[in-house]
Formats: structure tokens, sequence, C-alpha cells
């Protein structure tokens, strides 16, 4: 390794003893945020602005940043920040981490709030995605205190707690305070994400009213997840009910009353990435068409969602775009419901991250009308892009390489982090590849971000707190400006 770690009496292998000591604290930590549910809520909360869980898991973990020694501050409770000030420093790197996190949602084999650790991994909603980053970033703090270490930037760990519903806590932060002059986001994967896509969501809404037959559509597992359950309710009749009774798995139906209620499972996912999972709401709707299930007026509306989903490439709404940087947009409708009588459907869409100049609403908006639909749009954001070839991303590249030994390049990839509102901004890890689960810890569609059991190896927590020692340690020495 370089210098600034060959000049310490064993280097490397240092650092990896001090990790290796401070797993039990590591996880006796990450226990203490991940038992708390904070879930986002934007609208009116008797706690704002994102209600009673997060405005707690944020207090909490300034409180651990106090205990550490660490000067903390709280920004209205949007963002928090711990810092590690060894001088007047005039710039500063930044560790951004969220500590909300998504709906727990339901078939959970463990419990959400009651972390466990079995066979290396730690379990509990929210561990992966990402109390376990700012833990992570907490202890990079502790290393560079306990081992005094002078360095020419300030390093600074800030806390979000809105990045799962839009970030808006970020929105609020750039507007009123200062931002790092570097900030790293560890909420993807390892080496660097050099360009995050821009986001183009919307909602469907039908011209005309559904059906009579109608009564309820549900569907909603959160914008950004590939649905594992999707529901409707229709008016009850001998020969519907002969038809729903022999449904086969993955739907099933149940009479309640003079309703059928008809749900389909899948298996959640990121909805950045649909093929890995199996989308509930597509389920439903071929099922409800094939098996004529709905009147023909309500095969209308729904045909809508198979044809979106079915081929995620943005052709259904006439916005197909691609670049060589980031591939094809990716475009899946991931919610259903009913307002006033007309169905709605609610897309997610990420798009290359030189197209952010495409005319999506005019040409989505042309497509939904020629079937049947009027665009609302809910989100249009521009992509992300972050020179690889800069030496901060070099630097930080070449010692994941080192670390992981691997030869893995800088990459773009369709989800979306606080990069994308930041300046001189980028995601971080702490992603990785590493084995696979032991078989029969999770069940399919378990144990990933976004799902039931979501989990964290504990390997991948001690590497991805090594590379970012190390790699703080390198680009500290370095003009970290764009």
């Amino acid at each position: 390794m370089d210098e600034f770690l060959s000049e310490r009496e064993d280097g490397l292998s240092e650092i990896q003893k001090w990790i290796e000591d401070r797993m039990p604290e590591i996880v006796k930590d990450l226990t203490r945020i991940c038992r708390i549910r904070s879930v986002a809520e934007t609208e009116a909360v008797p706690y704002p602005p994102y209600g009673k869980g997060c405005l707690e898991v944020l207090e909490e973990m300034l409180h651990m940043g106090e205990e550490n020694g660490f000067s903390t501050r709280n920004y209205d409770n949007y963002v928090g920040k711990i810092s590690y000030d060894t001088s007047e420093q005039k710039e500063s790197i930044g560790i951004w981490a969220h500590l909300d996190v998504v709906d727990e949602g339901e078939g959970w084999d463990y419990e959400p709030y009651v972390p466990v650790v079995k066979d290396g991994y730690f379990i509990a909603r929210g561990c992966q995605d990402n109390k376990s980053s700012a833990i992570t970033g907490l202890y990079v703090l502790k290393y560079m205190k306990e081992h005094h270490i002078r360095l020419e930037h300030g390093l600074e760990l800030y806390l979000g707690t809105c990045e799962e519903q839009g970030m808006f806590d970020l929105d609020y932060y750039c507007r009123n305070y200062e931002c790092p002059a570097l900030s790293l986001v560890p909420d993807s994967g390892f080496p660097v994400c050099c360009g995050e896509r821009g986001s183009f969501n919307a909602e469907l809404i039908s011209h005309k009213k559904c059906g009579k037959e109608l009564l309820e559509a549900h569907c909603d597992c959160g914008l950004y997840t590939i649905p594992d359950m999707a529901q409707v309710t229709l008016t009850y009749s001998k020969e519907l009910w002969e038809k729903a009774s022999c449904l086969p798995l993955p739907l099933e139906a149940e009479r309640t009353g003079a309703a059928i209620q008809i749900t389909a499972r899948g298996i959640s996912a990121h909805a950045s990435n649909p093929e890995a999972g199996e989308n509930a709401l597509t389920i439903l709707a071929e099922t409800l068409c094939a098996q004529d299930l709905i009147s023909d007026e309500n095969k209308e509306l729904f045909r809508i969602i198979p044809a979106i989903n079915r081929n995620s490439t943005g052709k259904a709404l006439d916005v197909f775009c691609e670049d060589e940087l980031s591939g094809s947009i990716s475009l899946t409708a991931t919610q259903l419901r009913m307002q006033d009588g007309h169905l709605v459907v609610g897309f997610i869409s990420k798009y290359p991250v030189t197209c952010s100049d495409f005319p999506f609403e005019e040409r989505a908006g042309k497509a939904a009308e020629q079937q049947g639909f009027d665009l609302k749009t809910t989100r249009l954001a521009k992509a992300n892009y972050f020179n690889p070839e800069h030496a901060v991303a070099q630097t930080l590249t070449r010692t994941c390489r080192e670390i992981l030994k691997n030869e893995e390049e800088p990459f773009v990839m369709s989800g979306g982090t606080y990069a994308r509102k930041l300046p001189n901004a980028f995601a971080f890890g702490t992603g990785m590849k590493l084995p696979s689960p032991p078989a029969g810890l999770f069940r399919p569609g378990h144990g990933d971000y976004h799902q039931p059991d979501e989990s964290i190896s504990l390997l991948r927590i001690r590497k991805a707190l090594e590379i970012y020692i190390c790699g703080i340690l390198r680009i500290d020495k370095l003009d970290v400006k764009p």
C-alpha cells in the first residue's frame, strides 16, 4: 500500500485488526438504530418533518456520535452531522448515509425490528439500506480519532431521514446549508459509481371510470419496490367465483360476503432492477384479462400494465432511449389504486445518464392519451455523472481493487442516491461480490435490501470499513474539487 499506510507499523493489517476487534461494538451500535422503525412520513405528522421514527433514529445516531467524543449538529430534524475536526480546515469530505427505511411489508421469517445475527448475517429492516453505512461512517471517524490522525480536510458524517421517499431532506439541506467540498455516498456498490440514471416517475389516470364490477384495486409496496402483492376486489357472482376459486398459485381468491378478493403474490426487489423480482401487479393484470375475470371495459384499462412491464424499456409509452454508458431506459409499473372511480397506475423509470434533455413528458403524455390515460408527472430528475478519470475516483477505484482483489471498473447504475442532489458527489460502496448466504438461511425473494428478512453480511461491513478508512486516508492528500 502507499506510504501513508506503510509508515505505520503493520500498515493495512493494523487497520484490519482494529476493525475485527470492534466488530462486537459495531453489531451493538447497528442493533441500536435498527430497533427503531424509521419509515419516513411525508404527509402532515405530529413529529415533523418525517415522523416519530425518523426523529428518534436521528437523535439516537447523534447521541452515539456525542458518546464517542465527536461534535454533532441537527439541521432542523432533516439531516444530522457528526464531525471529526483536527484543525481549522476550510474544506471537508462528507460521508452521506440515510437512516430512513422502506416499509417492512409482509412475509418476514424474522422480526423486522428485532435484529439478530445468524450465520454471519445481520438481519433487520434497514440494516443494509442504509443504516449499516451510517455505522460504517461513524467507525471511520472513530478510527481517525483513536489514532490521532491529523487530516488535511475535515471529515463529516451526514445522516439523512427521507431518502426512500424522494430525498426531500436533501432538497431542504442544500437550499439552506453549505455542502462539503466532496461527498461520498455509501448506498450502491464498490468501486466508484460514476453515474446515476435520471428519474422520470408518473401516474397514469384512466379517462373512463372502471367497470362497475371492480370495487377496489390496490398495490402499494412503495414506488421504488417491485411489489410482492397486488389485489382487486370484484362484485360476487357464481360464475366469477367458479373461475376465481380455481386460480393457481401465485394467485388466491377469497369470498367476503358479496365480494371476491383476488390476490397475486410476487417477489420483491428494487424497482431499478425489475428483472431481479417478480412483479405481482403484472401477474394480477395478466390473469384478470386472460381468465375473463373482468369486463371488456376493465380489460382495456388493465392491459396497459403488462404492456409496460413485459418490456420494461419504455416502449409502451414511447420513451425508449439508450446510450453507451448506461444502456437503455428501465420503466416499470409498481403501484395501483382507484381514485374517484378511475384506475391509477404509478410507474418509476431510470433513464440513461446522457438523456436528460429527452422529451419524456411530451412523448409519454401522447402515448398515454392514445391508450385512454392522462399522465401526471410526479418526479423528473436529471442524471448524475462524476468523471471517472478524476484523481479521487481513480484513487478509490485502485483502493477497492487492492482490498477486494479484483479489477472492477467505475460503473453507472439505475438506482438513485443522495449523490444526485449534492455537488461534486458520487456513490461509493458498500455492495461487493461475496459468497451467497448459507443454504436455508433465506427463502427465495428474502434477505436482500427492500425484501423481507433484509440482511447484510458482517464480512461486507468489515471490508467496507477497511476500504473507507484506507480510501479516506488516500484522497485526503488530493485536491478533491471538481
